[in-house]
């Protein structure tokens, strides 16, 4: 009856790991995402720097955009959150995108970290899980 228990407390704890996995999982699609946005918008910038004058589409709301130019752009608003801007140069813009960058970064290495050190302890758990089973098997085939 204690293998019982025991089993039970450890398919509990695989529940658990397992829904913890699959929000680090969606986390980690969250911080990619943000990555290729920051990679497209530096792409962008490079773009707009090799030539002075480029045709754009303005967003305009409501999915309505609005064409315009854009000439030799030496000053650039850079959102810091909590409802706050700066303008800083193109330069001093680009520095801040990478430092963004690297910062998410490090939460993605530690979130697939964090989903590998929880894949093992389930492959683990799923491993103890089975010999329970097998142990009690002859007790539950006998009752």
């Amino acid at each position: 009856m204690n293998e019982k228990k025991e089993i039970q407390g450890k398919l509990i704890r695989y529940q658990i790991l397992d829904g913890r996995i699959k929000a680090l999982l969606k986390r980690r699609e969250l911080l990619i995402a943000k990555i290729l946005e920051i990679e497209t918008t530096l792409s962008t910038i490079e773009e707009i720097e090799k030539n002075k004058e480029s045709e754009i589409l303005l967003p305009f709301g409501s999915n309505v955009h609005v064409p315009g130019t854009l000439k030799d752009i030496k000053k650039m608003i850079v959102e810091l959150g909590a409802n706050m801007a700066i303008e800083e140069d193109v330069e001093e813009t680009k520095k801040i995108l990478e430092k963004r960058k690297n910062i998410i970064n490090d939460g993605l290495r530690i979130t697939e970290n964090e989903i590998t050190s929880l894949s093992n302890e389930m492959l683990k758990l799923e491993s103890e899980i089975g010999a329970l089973i097998e142990k009690i098997k002859p007790e539950v085939t006998a009752d």
